[in-house]
């Protein structure tokens, strides 16, 4: 398995919310996701206190929110061709005013099913960049 790392405004956090998450493989404990196993982290991230989880629907992603808003965590479904596995993804905006994902995975699932969803992952990361850098654009007359 492998490992693939990559404003506080409502725009993120309602791009976060609507998307579709995915994950990627990696191999505990190096996997940077700081939890040496998926079951470990989902069991761990909800007890921390001030996040917030949701669960989608209909496709049952576990998605937890850090406080920020701005660190989110995508757990597969039991019925995922990738479970179990996790990503997490922290946003930052630079002092440019550009968006960028910092994305690190925690994957159990054989290989080939854990780089593909890190290709599709890697997809979603790049529409969302590209939404959320409109959004910023359209809010301070930028074009």
């Amino acid at each position: 398995m492998t490992i693939m790392p990559n404003h506080s405004t409502a725009a993120i956090a309602l791009v976060l919310c609507s998307s579709a998450a995915f994950a990627q493989g990696a191999t505990p404990p190096s996997s940077g996701v700081g939890f040496n196993s998926v079951a470990q982290a989902l069991a761990e991230l909800k007890s921390r206190p001030g996040v917030s989880i949701t669960t989608t629907k209909p496709d049952a992603w576990i998605i937890i929110s850090e406080s920020s808003g701005m660190s989110v965590w995508s757990f597969t479904p039991e019925s995922h061709y990738a479970y179990p596995a996790v990503v997490h993804r922290d946003l930052r905006i630079g002092s440019d005013g550009n968006l960028s994902v910092e994305m690190r995975g925690l994957c159990e699932a054989e290989k080939e099913p854990c780089d593909k969803l890190m290709k599709e992952f890697e997809t979603m990361n790049t529409q969302m960049r590209e939404q959320v850098q409109n959004r910023l654009k359209g809010r301070t007359g930028k074009q």
